[in-house]
């Protein structure tokens, strides 16, 4: 069992990159297939290279354009990046392919911190979603604009994004992606009740549904949860179950983590003998793993809990 991907956009980009494959009519087909390959394998300069020659054929071929925007937002190039992809929108058919232009521009305006900028392009695509009764896309964007509100620190407006994103889940992975966000958000807004609700519906059809990593992280997070709701003793059954579940399954890092759960649940039981132990197993393990970002995050807990 590896270490699992944080709850963030990056499934949802998957999803979009893998069904952005298109193919397209005419001579460029191959050269946007293999644009589309160099973007997929993070080689930017090359599909940016590639996208150039589509257009010098081919001034306003859609694939070039979408390509040639992806690449030059990767390189930072926000502007060129920009235009490139309204460009490709102005030759986008009604429906799918305005759906998906208007998401990438959503990302772009992202990935460039134009927070404004990125939500008016997700209700865009979310509006269009809606026109085409495309539920799927609907509930894309959705979780994209309340992602936006989130970052922004506006939870009530992500609350509002999540909810109705999550009455069209279509199946347990979906729907356990929407009560993960869910749990967050009312973490986030201190609805401690209602994050451990929806965080233990999360953990529940990830278990049914999920890989053994998304079971893992979701059992952490409800432990978490537990933790900040100061329902310790239900806090420890959840990491020590996590705990059982990593050693069993080979997931060293959940070890890492359940360890680390632990220690901050005693150290709020009042327990520093078993916490300093408990801190000092996660602190190995995450070192021997190089998990650098949790090694300091422990590092910080140790601190805090010797003050």
């Amino acid at each position: 069992m590896n270490k699992t991907s944080k709850l963030t956009l990056i499934l949802s980009f998957i999803i979009l990159n893998l069904i952005s494959i298109y193919s397209f009519a005419g001579a460029s087909e191959s050269q946007v297939t293999s644009c589309n390959s160099a973007l997929e394998k993070g080689d930017y300069t090359s599909a940016a290279t590639t996208a150039e020659a589509i257009l010098k054929n081919e001034p306003t071929h859609r694939g070039g354009l979408l390509c040639q925007g992806r690449a030059l937002g990767s390189l930072g190039k926000y502007n060129e990046a920009l235009s490139a992809l309204n460009k490709a929108f102005a030759q986008s058919k009604a429906g799918l392919e305005q759906i998906f232009t208007t998401i990438f521009i959503g990302n772009l305006h992202h990935k460039n911190q134009q927070l404004p900028e990125a939500i008016a392009s997700y209700e865009k695509s979310l509006n269009l979603s809606i026109a085409d009764k495309n539920d799927k896309f609907v509930r894309i964007n959705h979780n994209f604009i309340g992602n936006m509100h989130t970052q922004n620190k506006d939870f009530n407006a992500a609350l509002t994004s999540y909810t109705s994103g999550s009455k069209l889940s279509m199946n347990d992975n979906e729907r356990a992606e929407s009560y993960e966000y869910l749990a967050a958000t009312y973490r986030a807004l201190a609805l401690h009740d209602l994050a451990v609700e929806y965080q233990l519906k999360a953990t529940m059809m990830q278990q049914k549904a999920g890989t053994l990593d998304d079971y893992a992280n979701a059992s952490y997070m409800l432990g978490l949860t537990y933790y900040e709701a100061k329902e310790y003793d239900a806090a420890e059954r959840t990491f020590n179950k996590l705990l059982k579940f990593s050693k069993e399954n080979g997931g060293t890092y959940y070890e890492a983590k359940s360890n680390y759960g632990l220690a901050k649940v005693n150290t709020a039981k009042g327990e520093k003998d078993l916490a300093k132990a408990l801190y000092a197993e996660a602190l190995k393990t995450a070192n021997e793993l190089q998990e650098k970002e949790l090694v300091s995050e422990i590092e910080r807990s140790i601190s805090n809990s010797n003050q």
